[in-house]
């Protein structure tokens, strides 16, 4: 089907009706191709806030999923954060050792980052077999004057707060 196809000015006399207007995929198309231009814009266009967001989202996610982990592998697991970065540790014959592979490998936080622990060099949140977590936390991240914070709360869930 043509749309435009009825329109038929006189100085297109002489083109055929299978040769005029555009079809209903093809708007669809263009449309889609503007679609996708301008949300590639609204994505790299960052706010203020951002830098201290993405961090707080990363290491959220990454808490998650150690605490997923020690559910599904039924072994305790922990994430530490210090004011130089976080990282992960699970627990075996009664000793904690590092763990180096992606996703759970340490990671420094970007520069001009920096965190509240609660006045604390260092936190240790272990989950055990269930997924409940050893203690509750709250880790602010601040960047450029942002302040976002990671809620560990006592069932587990991790939540993103400004």
């Amino acid at each position: 089907m043509r749309i435009f196809s009825a329109i038929k000015p006189s100085s297109f006399s002489d083109i055929s009706d299978g040769e005029r207007g555009f079809t209903l995929v093809e708007l669809m198309v263009v449309i889609f191709i503007i679609g996708m231009a301008s949300a590639a814009v609204v994505m790299t266009a960052g706010s203020t806030n951002r830098g201290a967001r993405d961090e707080a989202e990363h290491l959220a996610a990454r808490i998650a999923s150690v605490r997923d982990q020690a559910i599904l592998q039924s072994r305790t697991m922990a994430v530490w954060v210090r004011p130089s970065g976080y990282g992960f540790e699970t627990r075996a014959d009664g000793v904690w050792t590092p763990l180096s592979e992606a996703p759970f490998a340490s990671v420094n936080w970007q520069a001009g980052t920096s965190v509240q622990i609660g006045g604390a060099q260092q936190v240790r949140i272990a989950f055990d077999s269930t997924g409940l977590p050893s203690n509750t936390a709250t880790i602010g991240l601040k960047r450029s004057n942002a302040l976002v914070r990671v809620n560990l709360l006592a069932t587990g869930d991790v939540r993103v707060a400004r």
